[in-house]
């Protein structure tokens, strides 16, 4: 298989943005997501929260082991939490921040244990790298779980060879407590940045699965399904294609700079680009998510409003960084041109992808176009990674932080948290952290012998996870 998608290393707790496909192969989580998005069960079995939000109760499956002989228990669960909490470089600190302690409870049963009106997005994040177990006696042993896990985890595969950002490859286990799962003998995963080069590869039979999002090989993958060359699965992104930008950071600092960008970006013209395949939005959300923003968008494409708003605070200057070579590379481009036509001093910055959004959460840089505005399950999540945790898009966050408590209370119904939430994406819209433009859409591509790829759960944010494809017998 091949992938854009960059990996550093395969320690759960320590993932960057995009990483945690790679060692999902190899860690199996408290919970899974199924392709429609649905948290089902993993390692464990069933969960619930205390009627008065004070806890999140898990119960385990009794007949795991990791592949170094250690057995997967509620201990197993509290070494792990603990570690993501508290571990140098942590990317899964801010999803188990509602936790404040983990308590065993017996062998199959731990009650994580919340702080007040907090937690409720944990059933979801415990479907990524959160939930992501790790065996205690290789985090005791301080197995190089970056590089050479080795049979740290519980899952499908075991990692024969790990190349940073170039490849990982996996065997099977000899054996896993899902007998559907992980029906290959072995899979290599290569990193393959160009598109159109993933598309040649299983055009030719040198690879038998990869995904594509840019509108040439889009249409050139729909063309070879069509004659019968290979199988296409089509998923609509969750992601939404847009500008992420730092409120509080050179002439951006200025709210008429920000509203000049967002009244300057014409969304159809960036689904253009795409042959139409990015459907315009202006919600973090899709339309048919009790999430969605309701609504109008405060800034529509008016040119004239941006240059009026830029001659008022005496012109301004804008870098644009993007991952060089993805998706977001046109679409920074036609982005330039609109600010340049508003008066903005507008620079293009292209980065390795494998840098941009490390970068940008790291404050390098003001402006990012991205694919990577992944509205998660549960909007607590959303909301802590994007505004107020790790991307910190809300450079004051007085503005939302009383309505993200209230939404995150798991006593809370769903209809008393949209309501929340619907003001938390009205001050985002309006602040302009973020100008959502489309959704883009994503095809799996495989060889006619590649059995599952209508089964891909987190396809739809452009990644993976592969514990369901497997291949024809010849």
């Amino acid at each position: 298989m091949t992938s854009s998608a960059p990996v550093l290393n395969l320690d759960p707790a320590v993932q960057a943005p995009g990483g945690y496909p790679y060692p999902a192969l190899i860690f199996d989580r408290l919970m899974f997501l199924d392709v429609n998005d649905a948290v089902i069960p993993g390692l464990a079995t069933k969960w619930n929260f205390a009627a008065d939000g004070s806890y999140l109760e898990l119960t385990l499956r009794d007949d795991v082991t990791f592949h170094d002989g250690t057995p997967f228990d509620a201990d197993a669960v509290k070494v792990n939490i603990e570690r993501g909490q508290t571990i140098e470089g942590s990317t899964v600190k801010v999803d188990l921040a509602p936790i404040q302690s983990v308590k065993v409870v017996d062998k199959t049963t731990v009650r994580l244990m919340l702080k007040k009106g907090e937690g409720v997005a944990l059933p979801s994040s415990l479907a990524t790298a959160a939930g992501m177990m790790v065996s205690p006696t290789a985090i005791a042993d301080g197995v190089d779980l970056k590089n050479n896990p080795g049979t740290a985890g519980s899952g499908p595969y075991v990692a024969t060879e790990f190349v940073p950002n170039e490849k990982l490859v996996v065997k099977r286990a000899d054996s896993y407590w899902d007998p559907a799962v992980g029906r290959v003998a072995g899979i290599e995963l290569l990193r393959v940045p160009d598109a159109a080069t993933r598309l040649k590869g299983v055009q030719t039979g040198d690879t038998d699965l990869t995904f594509v999002s840019s509108a040439n090989e889009l249409t050139q993958a729909k063309q070879l399904a069509d004659s019968g060359a290979l199988q296409v699965q089509g998923y609509q992104f969750r992601n939404v294609l847009g500008v992420m930008l730092r409120g509080d950071q050179g002439d951006l600092a200025k709210p008429e700079v920000r509203q000049a960008i967002a009244h300057s970006i014409d969304p159809q013209a960036i689904s253009a680009l795409f042959s139409g395949m990015c459907t315009p939005t202006r919600s973090p959300y899709p339309t048919d998510s009790p999430w969605a923003a309701s609504g109008a968008y405060p800034y529509e494409y008016d040119l004239e409003k941006a240059k009026q708003l830029i001659q008022s605070v005496g012109g301004a200057t804008v870098p644009i960084a993007f991952g060089s070579g993805t998706n977001t590379e046109q679409p920074a481009n036609v982005i330039q041109s609109a600010l340049s036509g508003a008066g903005i001093k507008a620079n293009l910055t292209p980065l390795p992808n494998s840098e941009v959004e490390p970068r940008f959460i790291a404050g390098d840089f003001p402006l990012e176009v991205t694919n990577t505005f992944n509205p998660r399950i549960d909007p607590a999540s959303t909301v802590d990674n994007y505004l107020l945790g790790t991307y910190r898009l809300a450079v004051d966050p007085s503005l939302v932080d009383k309505a993200a408590a209230a939404a995150a209370d798991p006593t809370r119904t769903t209809d008393q948290r949209a309501a929340d939430y619907q003001g938390i994406w009205t001050t985002m819209l309006e602040q302009a952290w973020f100008i959502p433009l489309c959704n883009l859409s994503v095809d799996a591509v495989a060889g006619k012998n590649v059995v599952g790829i209508d089964n891909v759960p987190w396809a739809n944010v452009g990644l993976w996870d592969l514990r369901n494809v497997a291949l024809k017998k010849n």
